[in-house]
């Protein structure tokens, strides 16, 4: 399984108005990601998915596939796609600072090595734990009547836990949860913030999302505010979740030696690879903190890579459902079958490697080309 060619695509997939995301970090109307394929000696192609942003991670589409089409497929060729040490170790030689970039590159060599042994991902990375994978929808910071009115769609859809963004303002984010919990009185809800509060403001808004019996609170505020963090523990009766708290293992450590967070939200772009997001869930495990999955909203290979890893994760939050809801956001895939994904929850697609397939029209129509 030596890697003869690695090829990278830079798109543009337009979100969908119906549903399009706003948080504290703001809205776009298009999602940018890279197409990463892998090509082995007279063997599989391996597919991956890097979901670029500069504001999230510092990394943006274009240099992204820039990199891996030149420097990057320099180092890999002749690697063994088995062996993601080799490969990594070659990465290493030109950056340990793009996660999403080797997150991509990981998803393509354990789709290479599902199809050549016939298992599908979630096999090589410690096997299904389960089947169905409870998920979440997430409902935009908009104004309280496009909000009910998205949840109310998503519900109807088969949605059964929401994920309300927060954190543009206290008032308008009181306003806008307390009309989702009128509208679905049952449903089980979660907020977001982004970051987007400060100190005070994150202390008054707990309280108040115990109104609306919230049951979990995603990064109140900034990211490293870790003794605020642990402060608003004891605030509300909500779990304190960080996402972009969590990169690394070191960020765990840091967060339990501080008690700063009830759930650490993980996902492979993030972490660097499926493999390094469970060993972060591991050692958040080890630590006394459950696990959650959340999202940038990854297309059809990315969702597959998210699923197989959901599907194998031994720690997982039943306060908080996985983010696994991509697909639902965009105009197009980029997969021939993205059925994986449902307003009601997810699978793991069937079949070896991470069982999807490029739809090549779709990805050359919504190519991102180079000024």
């Amino acid at each position: 399984m030596r890697i003869a060619d690695v090829i990278a695509r830079a798109v543009s997939v337009p979100r969908l108005a119906q549903f399009r995301p706003k948080t504290a970090h703001g809205e776009r109307a298009t999602s940018d990601y890279v197409i990463v394929q892998v090509r082995t000696e007279d063997g599989p192609v391996g597919l991956g998915e890097a979901t670029v942003d500069r504001a999230w991670s510092g990394e943006d589409a274009i240099s992204t596939e820039s990199l891996i089409n030149g420097t990057v497929r320099d180092l890999l060729l002749g690697a063994n796609a088995g062996d993601w040490a080799e490969v990594a170790a070659r990465l290493g030689r030109l950056t340990m600072h793009r996660p999403f970039l080797r997150a991509a590159l990981e998803m393509a060599c354990l789709d290479i090595l599902g199809k050549q042994a016939g298992v599908p991902v979630s096999m090589l990375i410690g096997g299904a734990r389960r089947t169905g994978i409870p998920t979440k929808f997430v409902v935009p910071a908009r104004d309280p009547e496009t909000a009910t009115r998205i949840a109310a769609t998503a519900a109807e859809r088969g949605a059964l836990a929401l994920k309300v963004k927060v954190g543009i303002d206290i008032a308008q984010d009181a306003a806008r949860v307390a009309a989702v919990r009128e509208v679905l009185p049952e449903m089980h809800l979660t907020v977001d913030a982004n970051e987007g509060w400060g100190v005070d403001e994150a202390r008054a808004a707990l309280r108040r999302m115990d109104d609306f019996g919230v049951a979990v609170v995603e990064q109140p505020v900034a990211r490293h505010a870790w003794a605020a963090l642990a402060a608003l523990r004891h605030t509300g009766r909500a779990a304190i979740a960080g996402d972009e708290s969590i990169w690394s293992e070191a960020d765990i450590v840091t967060a339990a030696a501080h008690s700063a967070l009830d759930i650490a939200c993980l996902y492979p772009g993030k972490c660097g690879g499926i493999r390094r997001a469970m060993t972060v869930a591991a050692i958040a495990g080890a630590h006394g903190m459950r696990v959650s999955v959340g999202s940038n909203l990854e297309l059809g290979v990315g969702s597959a890579a998210m699923a197989h890893m959901l599907a194998a994760l031994p720690q997982l939050s039943t306060a908080m459902p996985a983010d696994l809801i991509g697909p639902l956001y965009h105009e197009h895939s980029l997969v021939t079958d993205d059925s994986f994904v449902r307003f009601d929850g997810a699978t793991c697609p069937a079949g070896p490697g991470l069982g999807v397939a490029l739809d090549e029209a779709a990805v050359e129509h919504y190519r991102l080309r180079q000024r």
